[in-house]
């Protein structure tokens, strides 16, 4: 065992027999900035999240937290960060509670929350900013359904929105979808790019946003560099926020007291779940386009606002 994981457990351990307390250990990749804010950001709201001892522990590219993980007391909950820790320690985890977070993808036998926003509160904002529109397209890999979308049965009606999610097997399908699919949107209609955006490059979604502009439909998007090029508005993690939950699903699934104030049962706590701490930031050039007006209640609910040119 390498030298860093024999020194790394004996004060984990030192620790543990001397608090009360279960600790919390998280672990994150080292990376250069700006990613490296990001998790900091991160870190830092799971260790206000948490409100019991957290220690936190960077992995070079090199390194596994696997082997780590196996050297915790089996009390302590584990919070592993970014996509390449989080699946390795997902894929071989039997014993220890791991929770992952700034993660894409499916994960199982894990507690976590994802990188994708909640349908919740993807509607919210469109409804409030744009309540002509009535479905929502999305691109998706086949077998893709509502539930992956964290949507039970009767939450879109409820809503008022459609879901419409068209199947792509790589970026070359996804851009004959696309084309069809701008040949029928209209003011009603919505397109959403997901936060991975694998299925849209920098020419089809100039041709998008072209198409968005003749046709007065909406393009929002989970990445907001896409607002910069004329989407009308992105929501995408409050990283600080989803840190906070993070610490609070940590602490819940360590058997403290969560936000609901009662111990929960590890049955009762959902395995993976949507983004709700989110940003948005909004095109103004775009909204007066669309004939949108901002008035100052609209304002306040937007994080930024690019100002039109």
């Amino acid at each position: 065992m390498r030298a860093w994981l024999c020194a790394i457990a004996v004060l984990i351990f030192c620790c543990s027999a001397s608090a009360a307390a279960v600790e919390l250990v998280i672990v994150y990749p080292q990376v250069r900035e700006p990613f490296a804010r990001v998790f900091e950001e991160i870190v830092r709201g799971a260790e206000d999240g948490y409100e019991q001892q957290v220690q936190r522990v960077a992995m070079t590219k090199n390194q596994s937290p696997v082997d780590f993980i196996h050297v915790l007391d089996r009390k302590s909950p584990v919070l592993v960060l970014g996509n390449r820790l989080a699946r390795q320690a997902a894929e071989q985890n039997t014993h220890h509670r791991v929770i992952v977070g700034a993660v894409n993808g499916d994960f199982d036998q894990v507690f976590g929350i994802s990188l994708t926003p909640s349908f919740e509160a993807i509607s919210n904002k469109l409804s409030f900013l744009v309540p002509a529109v009535k479905k929502i397209h999305v691109i998706a890999k086949p077998g893709t359904t509502a539930v992956d979308f964290d949507l039970a049965e009767g939450t879109l009606l409820h809503r008022g929105f459609e879901l419409v999610i068209h199947q792509a097997e790589d970026i070359r399908s996804a851009a004959g979808v696309y084309r069809n699919l701008m040949q029928t949107l209209n003011e009603q209609d919505a397109v959403w790019i997901q936060p991975n955006g694998s299925f849209v490059n920098n020419a089809m979604l100039s041709i998008l946003l072209q198409a968005s502009w003749e046709k007065h439909f909406v393009v929002f998007s989970s990445n907001p560099v896409h607002v910069k090029r004329g989407a009308l508005f992105s929501v995408y993690p409050n990283n600080y926020k989803m840190g906070l939950s993070l610490g609070r699903l940590a602490q819940a699934v360590a058997g403290y007291e969560g936000v609901q104030k009662e111990t929960q049962k590890l049955s009762e706590i959902p395995k993976m779940q949507p983004l709700d701490d989110v940003f948005v930031t909004l095109n103004e050039r775009t909204s007066n386009h669309l004939g949108i007006s901002l008035t100052d209640d609209m304002r306040a609910q937007i994080d930024l606002v690019l100002p039109a040119r």
